[in-house]
């Protein structure tokens, strides 16, 4: 639960980094409020937005993969020979048909 937990939270946080990223030729500053300053100082958001990117994209895909990990864990292995050993059982398990009558009437009738 607390994995399923911090991978929401890191998802709804990776969003929210990346979408306050400069994009080309634009400042930070344009988006609250148009004026020609940086928010975070000359070169400090990019750092500082570049970073937590790359530590949210890191607990976001380790969370995701030890998730899949112990789900995978949970579950029983299948083989090629529990396949086989399942197909011998159904074959052995269907009642065989007695041999019908017309069998016997062609054996029965070429001797006479």
């Amino acid at each position: 639960m607390f994995l399923t937990i911090l991978l929401i939270v890191s998802a709804v946080f990776l969003v929210i980094v990346i979408l306050m990223q400069q994009g080309k030729g634009q400042e930070m500053g344009a988006v609250f409020g148009g004026s020609s300053q940086t928010i975070f100082g000359a070169s400090g958001a990019g750092n500082f937005l570049t970073k937590s990117t790359a530590i949210i994209a890191i607990i976001f895909m380790g969370s995701a993969f030890f998730i899949s990990y112990l789900s995978a864990a949970k579950e029983k292995g299948i083989s090629i020979k529990h396949y086989a050993i399942a197909a011998k059982a159904v074959k052995s398990t269907k009642p065989s048909l007695p041999p019908t009558n017309k069998t016997t009437n062609k054996s029965n009738s070429g001797k006479k």
